[in-house]
């Protein structure tokens, strides 16, 4: 919507800056007369204030980075770093689930609706917790109305491989979210740990 409001002024302000006149003779005095150096300035003003809703970033409540293999610690803490110098962050908060499932969990219980919250990770990894989340916001167990955006690392071929694989597993599931230890998973949980093994 923001980023709507914003096109929708900048062609407004083009429309209004791009009024031909000719100020030659006559016209000079009639291009004060007839008001178009309010069309222009209105034009610029505009133009200026386009600009920058385009440009500029809204603050965020949390910026969460998760846990996981410490290779992608530091890349996640890089990403984390270069976000805290562009814009405002409420709270930095590191994730602490035994998966990506108990992470939601445990993030539900700290945000409300409305707040803004950025996840500092690979994007199929960022849809794996999109997907947990939704679920959540029908169990009940995850607020509604939480606006989510992904703060990307890069993803190299193994990373893509254990979101696509975590992503499917979360749009697939169809019993409600729950932590480990209340889950009846055993094999699951098996065939998960040495698919891990085989791409870490």
């Amino acid at each position: 919507m923001r980023k709507i409001a914003g096109y929708l002024l900048l062609i407004i302000s083009l429309i209004l800056l791009s009024w031909e006149v000719s100020l030659t003779g006559y016209s000079v005095n009639a291009y004060f007369q007839k008001s178009y150096l309010s069309f222009h300035l209105i034009g610029l003003v505009l133009l200026f204030v386009s600009l920058v809703i385009l440009t500029s970033r809204k603050s965020l409540d949390y910026l969460v980075l998760p846990g996981g293999e410490s290779k992608w610690k530091n890349p996640r803490l890089k990403a984390a770093l270069e976000t805290k110098k562009k814009r405002k962050i409420g709270q930095m908060y590191w994730m602490e689930g035994a998966d990506s499932e108990e992470d939601i969990l445990l993030l539900g219980e700290k945000v409300k609706s409305g707040d803004r919250v950025g996840i500092d990770t690979f994007p199929l990894h960022y849809r794996e917790y999109m997907a947990i989340a939704k679920k959540g916001e029908k169990d009940g167990k995850f607020p509604k109305g939480v606006k989510f955006e992904n703060i990307r690392i890069d993803e190299n071929a193994s990373a893509k491989l254990y979101g696509l694989l975590g992503w499917l597993e979360e749009t697939i599931k169809r019993r409600p979210l729950a932590y480990k230890k209340d889950r009846d998973e055993r094999y699951l949980e098996k065939i998960k740990g040495f698919v891990h093994r085989i791409i870490s």
